[in-house]
C-alpha cells in the first residue's frame, strides 16, 4: 500500500494550514493512530529497563530534595 499526501504553499502557515485541514477533515482516523500511538507509548513505558531508569530517577530525585530540606532546616 503506496499512501501519498503532497502539501504545497509559498509559506509555512499555507503549509500548515493545510495540513491542520486534513486533520480536521479525518478526526476518527486521527483518534485511531493517537489510541495505536498510546497503547505502544505505554507498552514502551512498561518495559523493565524504562522502569528501573525511572525508580533510579525517582530515588536520585527523592535524596536531593531530602537533603536540600536538611540543609535548610
Amino acid at each position: 500500500m503506496k499512501i501519498e499526501i503532497k502539501i504545497e504553499g509559498e509559506n509555512i502557515g499555507e503549509i500548515l494550514e493545510d495540513m491542520l485541514n486534513i486533520l480536521e477533515n479525518n478526526k476518527e482516523e486521527v483518534k485511531k493512530i493517537l489510541r495505536l500511538l498510546a497503547r505502544e507509548a505505554i507498552e514502551v513505558l512498561e518495559e523493565d529497563a524504562i522502569l528501573d531508569k525511572g525508580a533510579e530517577l525517582y530515588i536520585r530525585l527523592n535524596r536531593a530534595i531530602n537533603y536540600r530540606y536538611r540543609k535548610g532546616k
